[in-house]
């Protein structure tokens, strides 16, 4: 009898210590519904962070969000989901740390970059700061996205994760792909509109019906306000 219940005591252990590692690997696991949240966090950390900013150097209220309909801030969204899905496993501070801050560099670059090719505008320039690299991110801005990484991956992520796990898988499901549809709807007419302002700009006419709405629905005035750092090229 002794030996059985041994048996029976080394296999609950071993069940628990099973389910305990399976719970563990849940919370860290990335799938898409948690990729939603992660970028609504991000977008909107950076859309007060930006705002803040503009508040403290003097400029007063300054819209921040870069998109028509939504408070969140695409380049910290995506910077957000790029980051954690590249350092949700990492238990190294100072690695998250190097990785956030080269990582978080080259996104910024690399939007930039993208905007100005695609769309033909720029929404920063950082031209004639600190340690510039082609005024599209720099070295001390880089070394902000490292603290923030570390922040956000041992003090933000894995948090949220365990509350995202506890909520019902089908109201989860449900609110993430309902938020996925109303982000993408928003960045497809916030760049949309953004074409055309930079169309109006080069003198092009509108050539569609759509073209014709976005022009009078997201005019110069409403654009300039909105996005009031978007310079053309």
């Amino acid at each position: 009898m002794e030996s059985i219940t041994k048996t029976e005591e080394r296999n609950i252990i071993s069940k628990v210590i099973i389910t305990n590692s399976k719970k563990a690997n849940s919370v860290l696991k990335m799938n898409f519904y948690k990729i939603v949240f992660i970028y609504m966090l991000g977008g909107i950390v950076g859309t007060l962070w930006e705002t803040g900013l503009n508040f403290f150097n003097g400029y007063g209220f300054v819209y921040c969000n870069g998109s028509i309909f939504t408070p969140f801030n695409f380049v910290y969204g995506c910077g957000a989901i790029i980051i954690i899905g590249c350092l949700h496993n990492q238990t190294e501070w100072w690695k998250v740390f190097t990785i956030g801050a080269v990582g978080g560099g080259a996104v910024e670059y690399i939007l930039n970059f993208l905007e100005e090719t695609l769309l033909g505008t720029r929404s920063w320039n950082y031209e004639g700061k600190l340690l510039n690299i082609n005024g599209r991110t720099t070295i001390p801005y880089m070394a902000v996205w490292g603290i923030l990484c570390v922040a956000v991956i041992f003090i933000v992520y894995k948090p949220l994760s365990k509350l995202l796990e506890a909520i019902p898988e089908n109201v989860l499901k449900t609110i993430s792909t309902v938020m996925f549809i109303i982000l993408a709807i928003d960045l497809i007419i916030t760049v949309s509109a953004i074409l055309r302002y930079s169309g109006r700009n080069s003198n092009q006419e509108a050539f569609t019906a759509l073209g014709t709405f976005l022009d009078k629905a997201f005019n110069d005035e409403f654009m300039a306000k909105r996005f009031p750092n978007l310079k053309f090229t």
